[in-house]
């Protein structure tokens, strides 16, 4: 995302908890920092907009909690975790104690979000959107990015995107388990490439697992899906007191530990790391 801001000409102030990931970025323009509080230092003077990336829980609340510390009545915090929308509320209601502006922004495109681009999905004081809104379109492609409404909706559709996420991927996982099981062998990666140009069902997650299944360790990764979103996206469901049997059938696969769909579990890990660069555990 840095980078991409860089390529479009903002000046990008960076910390991180590895030097090296710091000091590869510097290498292509940003400005580095070796602290929060060095980065605050170091952002122009005026309205600050700091930018958090990072996994959702403790550190986020915690590198909140520093931060109200060292910016001023104005500032403005931006968190692109995955997380529970009820988080977000709860963070900009602690933002606002200090005249602080918080948005949530729900982020995808994963590894491919650099030359792709980021869909960006905002929530937030409205008045306030306007700062923020030249970082969204250095980010985002074309239409890509929406304000959505106060502190919370951010987070929200972006948990409804990821619901639908794993929805699909597991109808791909299935109809590859289905075609792996005919009488006789099919070419699984020529059906889904012939799928592609105009079928009903094509998209970029059908391109993907055709990249997936031509990899040479296909066959290697194992059934074990790292999914650490499922906690968040079922408690929102329950939140609006929603109906999403198929996202409940996808998550009792992706927990399922037997030795059932393990071709279509294989698919779904294997997809994962394709959009995303999600990690995938390879059978011993």
């Amino acid at each position: 995302m840095a980078e991409r801001l860089l390529k479009n000409k903002i000046r990008v102030v960076v910390y991180n908890r590895s030097v090296d990931k710091i000091k590869k970025i510097v290498g292509k323009g940003a400005v580095g920092s070796v602290s929060l509080e060095d980065l605050v230092k170091k952002l122009p003077s005026g309205k600050k907009i700091v930018w958090l990336m990072l996994p959702a829980g403790e550190v986020t609340e915690q590198t909140i909690r520093v931060l109200l510390k060292l910016l001023r009545p104005g500032d403005i915090i931006v968190d692109g975790a995955n997380d529970f929308y009820g988080v977000a509320e709860k963070h900009s209601a602690l933002c606002s104690q200090q005249g602080i502006h918080f948005f949530d922004c729900g982020v995808s495109g994963g590894v491919w979000g650099l030359k792709n681009g980021f869909t960006l999905m905002v929530g937030g004081a409205k008045g306030q959107f306007k700062f923020i809104e030249p970082i969204c379109k250095a980010l985002a492609p074309r239409g890509g990015y929406a304000y959505f409404g106060p502190a919370g909706a951010g987070h929200f559709v972006k948990s409804v995107h990821n619901i639908i996420e794993y929805v699909y991927l597991q109808g791909l996982a299935e109809g590859v388990e289905l075609l792996r099981r005919f009488k006789q062998p099919i070419d699984l990666a020529k059906v889904t490439t012939v799928w592609e140009p105009a079928s009903v069902i094509r998209s970029w997650l059908l391109g993907l697992t055709t990249t997936a299944l031509r990899r040479s360790d296909f066959k290697k990764i194992s059934a074990k899906i790292d999914s650490v979103t499922i906690d968040e996206l079922q408690k929102t469901v329950r939140s609006v007191e929603g109906y999403a049997p198929a996202f409940g059938a996808a998550v009792k696969i992706r927990r399922d530990k037997s030795q059932q769909f393990v071709f279509g579990k294989r698919t779904i890990a294997a997809v994962r790391r394709e959009f995303g660069g999600h990690a995938v555990v390879k059978k011993k």
